[in-house]
């Protein structure tokens, strides 16, 4: 038993072995870090609330089964609003009872640096177009449709859905 253990370490197998294996480990390694081949990967621009919104959707509707590949466009009727905090202060000036002058000053009211948002409200989508790879069957179409109808409340009235070519 002993020699067989002795020849066993002798041999060069098992390092080839370890190597082989070690080597497997770095490439699946190297791999992860990697971006994945053939998809482009999209950032929206933060000040560009349509692009938001088309990316989100492109994400969406192409997990639908049968759309594949999409593109989006939107037509915003507004971009939405943001309400702050304020803190208001009035100031007046009375002599012998009558109103002299009146002033009005506010600050926003902040929290760890930024101003405390009240109310958010969403931009308001008012039509989309979707191009996809299934755009041209009825069963993928009436899926898309509910999902905008879902989201936005728009009619198919204010939706078009296109086979991409």
């Amino acid at each position: 038993m002993m020699e067989k253990l002795k020849k066993l370490t002798e041999s060069k197998k098992p390092m080839i072995l370890f190597i082989l294996g070690l080597a497997g480990m770095l490439l699946i390694l190297l791999s992860s870090l990697l971006p994945e081949g053939g998809k482009e990967t999209k950032t929206a621009d933060v000040s560009d609330p349509a692009a938001a919104i088309e990316q989100r959707l492109e994400a969406l509707i192409s997990q639908i089964d049968g759309a594949g590949e999409t593109q989006v466009m939107v037509t915003l009727s507004d971009t939405g609003s943001t309400q702050y905090l304020r803190e208001d202060s009035k100031t007046e000036d009375w002599e012998n009872g009558t109103l002299k002058s009146r002033e009005t000053s506010g600050e926003y009211v902040t929290s760890g640096g930024s101003a405390v948002v009240v109310a958010q409200r969403t931009p308001a989508v008012s039509g989309v177009a979707v191009i996809c790879k299934g755009g041209d069957r009825a069963g993928v179409q009436n899926d898309i449709y509910e999902v905008l109808y879902a989201l936005y409340g728009l009619s198919s009235a204010h939706v078009s859905i296109e086979k991409m070519s």
